[in-house]
């Protein structure tokens, strides 16, 4: 996997990857003071800015709060497709286990997002899942129904070409693990599972792994 001068990265996903089109968003203000509405594509980004200035890049987040499999296809033709990325990150799972997304739609409707990626924008697509998570994670019971969707996504990778799949989950984990031996006070997790700046930090130095830009321990490419 790499980046090529002047490409264009689109996030994707729910309100793990964009939560500035949720209500909390408006209405909120200690989301913002808190700095929980930065999320790891804007970090990433950041990172891409200063480490790797001479490639170029541009950002696009099309991600949106409470999405699943359905509002990333309203919303493909649009925010996506029409801006003919050269890569397209995306997670998704925990609102389509939320409200019962039935297995085959999802794989069914995340193929097509995938194949009319590749062949009609010539776009690569990473997915990636969150297998794991840090020991004082709040929804540690959904993660079953999580992974489930994660396979799906794992499996379409490994039968669409131009398509990756990586578990930055155990990464995660043991990173969290080791922050939280430190203090009880690090924490990863903001409200109700969503990340705090330090979980955003840790989800795109995972990324700019998979990417060559950031060495030492991290995720792989299945």
């Amino acid at each position: 996997m790499e980046l090529r001068k002047g490409q264009l990265i689109v996030c994707d996903g729910d309100s793990l990857t964009n939560r500035r089109s949720t209500a909390c968003q408006d209405t909120w203000p200690f989301l913002r003071l808190m700095n929980w509405d930065k999320p790891w594509p804007d970090v990433m980004a950041e990172m891409l800015f200063c480490w790797r200035p001479e490639l170029k890049l541009s950002f696009f987040n099309a991600a949106s709060g409470g999405s699943t499999c359905r509002g990333l296809a309203e919303r493909f033709e649009a925010s996506v497709l029409a801006r003919k990325p050269g890569w397209v990150i995306a997670s998704l799972g925990g609102n389509d286990a939320r409200v019962g997304v039935p297995h085959e739609e999802f794989r069914e409707t995340m193929s097509t997002y995938a194949r009319r990626l590749v062949e009609e924008a010539g776009a690569k697509v990473l997915f990636f899942g969150l297998s794991e998570h840090g020991p004082d994670y709040p929804k540690a019971d959904t993660q079953d129904a999580r992974r489930a969707f994660y396979d799906i996504l794992s499996d379409i990778a490994e039968h669409v070409a131009g398509v990756h799949y990586a578990d930055i989950g155990p990464s995660l984990a043991a990173k969290a693990a080791a922050l939280r031996e430190q203090s009880e006070y690090h924490t990863l997790y903001a409200d109700g599972g969503h990340f705090n700046a330090v979980g955003n930090l840790v989800v795109a130095g995972e990324i700019l792994h998979l990417f060559g830009v950031v060495s030492g321990s991290g995720s792989r490419i299945a």
